[in-house]
């Protein structure tokens, strides 16, 4: 069996700047664009600093590790697949993360209720999930529903075009969206 290559990114600011985040190249693996990645960092700011990080579909760990550069203090990051794990396990181990950020093998929807029932709060929970699926929406209201979002708190969901976003799922509202070509942006927040 052939194997798979593997595509490198960069972390492109904080104290991580410019260091290497391993990747897998193929069919699932879609990692946020460079300058997708910093036009979120760049609405979100100072959000970043001290926050509780919640990378959900996470894939390579990019995102995560992105905001643990900026100054975010603890990051969890979900992903169901085991190749992709293995990637953010060692992606973490490399840049000498390990005391501040837990990758987990899960289902997200059962990471969600698992962290509800821990009463564990994230101000900001990011999620990117397989386009096809179309499941930002059940996401974001399974988010809702087990209250993990902090007060004052952000959710960012990146999804394809094709994904119509409603200005309230659950709790949360609608606050900004972003258009970059086939990807689009979304921003939400407590009503």
């Amino acid at each position: 069996m052939k194997k798979r290559k593997e595509i490198r990114m960069r972390v492109t600011a904080g104290t991580l700047k410019n260091r290497k985040i391993k990747s897998r190249e193929g069919r699932e693996t879609r990692p946020t664009l460079e300058r997708i990645k910093e036009a979120i960092f760049s609405i979100i700011g100072d959000k970043v600093v001290d926050a509780k990080f919640l990378d959900l579909y996470s894939g390579t760990g990019n995102i995560a590790i992105e905001a643990l550069s900026r100054g975010a203090k603890r990051a969890v990051m979900i992903e169901q697949d085991k190749e992709a794990l293995r990637i953010i396990i060692d992606n973490i181990d490399t840049l000498g993360l390990t005391n501040v950020s837990r990758a987990y093998k899960n289902d997200v929807s059962r990471a969600i209720e698992i962290l509800g029932r821990k009463n564990e709060k994230f101000d900001i929970i990011f999620l990117d999930p397989p386009y096809k699926e179309n499941i930002s929406i059940s996401t974001i209201g399974k988010v809702s529903e087990n209250n993990i979002l902090a007060e004052g708190g952000i959710i960012i969901s990146e999804h394809s075009i094709y994904e119509k976003m409603p200005e309230k799922i659950g709790n949360f509202v609608k606050y900004d969206e972003r258009n970059y070509n086939k990807k689009i942006v979304t921003f939400y927040c407590y009503e």
